[in-house]
């Protein structure tokens, strides 16, 4: 009998941190929702008649709000109930399911290492040989911000009229609708870098 016991205890326990977890998510949602939104837990509380002190406990985790309560946050933050309760996105990509791509230039290798699926963000790991560069133009990208780090190597990066010498541990950040160009400035030394290309929903 003291084994049933035990085993019911474990299931109840089970039960509980479940619904911890998912009352932990719900509040996370919440508030990254409301943060985006540029909205105070006043104004949400303002909007909706719930008290201050309620909406941050819920935004916490450590109370749980009725149906009516969450429909009510929801509609003050313009978010559907449903995402809420979503499970989260994931994507994964396989270091040993990856192949090399060549996307531009002369003397490069790159390394797609974004996920099949994933659309909101880019990133790219480029190895270039001494002497490598990308093409003889200068180019643009539709994306609203460039950003990259030099892994190994140097990287000479011109962007408009400005040129710049980054070198191991040194990271860039720019709109990619200007133009640039880049190469490797070594004759002896690989140089890689690693780009990540986001742009705003």
């Amino acid at each position: 009998m003291a084994a049933r016991g035990t085993e019911r205890t474990a299931s109840a326990e089970h039960r509980h941190a479940g619904a911890t977890e998912q009352l932990a998510q719900i509040g996370f949602r919440l508030r990254v929702a409301r943060e985006e939104r540029g909205m105070t837990i006043s104004s949400v509380a303002e909007f909706t008649g719930l008290t201050k002190g309620f909406i941050s406990q819920v935004e916490r985790g450590l109370a749980s709000a009725s149906i009516t309560s969450l429909a009510a946050i929801c509609d003050a933050l313009t978010l559907p109930m449903g995402r809420l309760f979503d499970p989260p996105t994931v994507y994964v990509n396989r270091s040993s399911e990856r192949l090399p791509a060549k996307l531009m230039g002369e003397g490069v290798t790159d390394v797609i290492l974004t996920p099949p699926g994933q659309s909101d963000v880019q990133v790219i790991e480029t190895e270039i040989a001494p002497g490598g560069r990308f093409e003889d133009e200068p180019y643009r990208l539709p994306v609203d911000r460039e950003f990259l780090t030099v892994l190994a190597g140097e990287l000479e990066l011109r962007l408009e009229a400005e040129t710049y010498l980054l070198g191991v541990g040194d990271s860039m950040s720019f709109d990619g609708r200007h133009a640039h160009i880049w190469r490797n400035p070594s004759d002896t030394v690989t140089t890689r870098v690693m780009w990540v290309l986001s742009s705003r929903p």
